[in-house]
């Protein structure tokens, strides 16, 4: 079963990135491999648009490799002004794809369909022992603009590059913004290399996300609560808000409402008959609570379900689960099952006997559940993965 709430396309798809509210429109793109479920080198930028974030419908390709580009890694989309946006993105070439290069495309048409490649504007940075660069994020900041580019050093320190520019045309390194060893793990653990670095304010707290990366492996996302200033960030508290396997890559943005939301990639969630790998997660609003990041389903979601909904509709399941009422929720299917659980500490994930958790604090969740996709929100945080998809499948609890 094809998810309905969760955006797939044909082929491969990773990382969500870009996500722009323009001309009336909101406007997704992500990283594509067209016509195919693995992913490979010469990864493009799909695009979708819609009327809002629950109906995103693929559009055709932004920005594909040639002229340069062995492969169109992950990026960032600004509004350059007079109807332009541009796309900064990663450029690989030759056999280090580790090391990439920061070049620059622009828009053609209001639509954001057509794009023109531009010059590379940043390459890595010499004398901090790199072994990985990849993943600008622009952003405009008290009156100029910033890059910030995920690093990984030589002597294992996960680092944030920081760039900066007047004109969105010649960049400066400005040095590393924030860095953290590979082997700290109090209070949570950071890897050797910060991916999809995001940066975004929220309630008046500046928050960093990024996903973790260490040995060519990647292990889920985290953030850091702190402060802005100058081109440096300063975390004064560490923090986990995805948990379970597939969250990975989330994109940090602002809805036509002004609300700051994010959106993540789903690892290992596929079509059973092969038409299609990898999905994006619902669409979350972001905010901060006694100075804890948390997560709460965004409004398009709530729109298009209904607040009210129970059972099974289409494919589509939302369950109001309180596990201390309603005990253990189970799903048994010919090719699998799944099931939450929960202990005085932990709400736990089990698909086939492999576990995921997330801490267990006081109220209920909400499950939404759609075709091949579970997710799961409590207490401002979720925990998702995908789940057997048979239709015969059954439910009850206890």
């Amino acid at each position: 079963m094809r998810p309905q709430l969760h955006f797939t396309a044909g082929g491969w798809i990773n990382d969500p990135h870009g996500f722009v509210h323009a001309n009336g429109e909101y406007h997704a793109f992500y990283q594509y491999v067209p016509g195919s479920t693995e992913w490979e080198t010469g990864i493009h930028w799909g695009h979708a648009a819609g009327p809002d974030l629950m109906s995103l419908r693929p559009r055709a390709i932004a920005i594909a490799p040639g002229d340069g580009d062995d492969g169109i890694w992950t990026g960032s989309i600004v509004d350059g002004g007079r109807d332009t946006h541009l796309a900064f993105y990663t450029s690989v070439a030759g056999a280090d794809t580790a090391m990439g290069t920061v070049r620059v495309a622009t828009t053609q048409d209001r639509s954001l369909d057509r794009w023109s490649k531009g010059p590379v504007v940043v390459e890595p940075p010499e004398g901090l022992g790199l072994t990985a660069f990849r993943d600008p994020f622009v952003f405009e900041d008290d009156g100029c603009w910033r890059m910030l580019v995920g690093g990984a050093m030589a002597d294992g320190v996960a680092g944030l590059l920081s760039f900066s520019s007047v004109d969105l045309t010649d960049w400066q390194f400005d040095g590393v913004a924030a860095s953290r060893s590979t082997l700290a793990q109090t209070p949570i653990w950071t890897g050797e290399l910060w991916e999809c670095p995001q940066l975004i304010t929220v309630d008046g707290h500046d928050v960093l996300m990024f996903s973790v990366w260490a040995a060519d492996t990647g292990y889920g996302t985290a953030y850091g609560i702190g402060r802005w200033h100058g081109g440096k960030f300063d975390v004064e508290r560490w923090g986990t808000l995805a948990y379970g396997s597939s969250y990975y890559a989330p994109t940090v943005y602002h809805d036509a409402d002004g609300l700051p939301c994010i959106t993540f990639w789903m690892r290992h969630v596929a079509d059973p008959d092969g038409a299609w790998v990898g999905a994006h997660s619902l669409p979350w609003g972001l905010s901060v609570i006694d100075g804890d990041l948390r997560l709460d389903m965004h409004g398009s979601v709530e729109r298009l379900l209904g607040r009210g909904l129970a059972g099974s509709t289409n494919g589509r399941t939302l369950i109001h689960w309180d596990p201390a009422v309603d005990g253990d929720l189970e799903r048994a299917a010919d090719d699998g099952s799944w099931s939450l659980r929960a202990t005085p500490t932990e709400l736990e994930f089990l698909v086939d006997g492999q576990r995921s958790a997330m801490p267990r604090r006081q109220g209920g969740a909400l499950v939404v559940v759609d075709g091949p996709i579970l997710e799961l929100a409590h207490a401002g945080s979720i925990l998702g993965g995908a789940i057997p998809t048979d239709r015969s499948s059954t439910a009850q609890g206890g």
